[in-house]
């Protein structure tokens, strides 16, 4: 029997992941098969992020004509990572993530104007398969990622308009393709944010929501020791 913590890697909810999966080891391999050009950096990098991100499912719903719905719309994305590489195309990073999403503002006869505000701290490890090539050359690069995800939302449930702060912790994963020109870096990344909860809505028992986002990134590239 398959515990319930475990059911996403066996149902249909994992064909991305096995994609990306897939994806991530053909890279691999047509990176290290490839010769390394001279010039390529294989030094630790921190990397500075900020984007945009675009929240679907539950999160993205209309709060008050959707049940379950959050109504959050576009946010900022802010992060960093510390990037260790393995090879000259292959490297691994501690991540952390904000994401603040653009607040839900509605009016109620009892309330007035109110508010409801979705949030998301993201601590996780990436993998990056990069092409090879020197630093001022144009390099694409596919990453995964998997990590634990702190999801927060402040305001008012839905169905009876009582106060609500409350916050979740959950597995979360990432694809995120791109490319990399000289100090800068450029990607799209889709986030996998889903979970089972009670706290997000007033019933007594779980509810399914999908947090799932799509973001926008640049970041700045800062070598870092040798």
């Amino acid at each position: 029997m398959i515990r319930p913590g475990l059911r996403f890697f066996f149902t249909g909810d994992d064909t991305l992941l096995r994609s990306v999966l897939f994806l991530l080891g053909l890279m691999i391999i047509l990176a290290q098969s490839a010769p390394v050009q001279a010039g390529d950096s294989s030094g630790s990098q921190v990397t500075v992020e900020v984007g945009a991100a675009f929240p679907y499912g539950q999160l993205g719903a209309n709060f008050e004509n959707t049940r379950l719905g959050l109504g959050a719309t576009r946010g900022l994305e802010l992060g960093f990572s510390y990037r260790i590489h393995l090879s000259e195309t292959v490297s691994i990073a501690p991540t952390f993530f904000f994401l603040d999403y653009g607040n839900y503002e509605g009016f109620n006869d009892e309330l007035g104007d109110y508010r409801v505000q979705s949030s998301s701290y993201r601590y996780a490890a990436e993998l990056m398969v990069k092409m090879p090539g020197t630093d001022k050359l144009l390099r694409p690069f596919l990453a995964v990622g998997a990590g634990l995800n702190r999801n927060r939302v402040t305001g008012f449930y839905q169905d009876n308009f009582r106060d609500l702060e409350k916050s979740i912790n959950t597995m979360g994963y990432s694809l995120r393709v791109g490319a990399q020109l000289a100090g800068l870096e450029f990607s799209v990344v889709y986030n996998i944010n889903r979970f089972n909860t009670w706290q997000f809505y007033h019933s007594d028992f779980r509810e399914r929501y999908n947090w799932d986002n799509v973001g926008l990134r640049a970041g700045w590239l800062i070598p870092f020791g040798d």
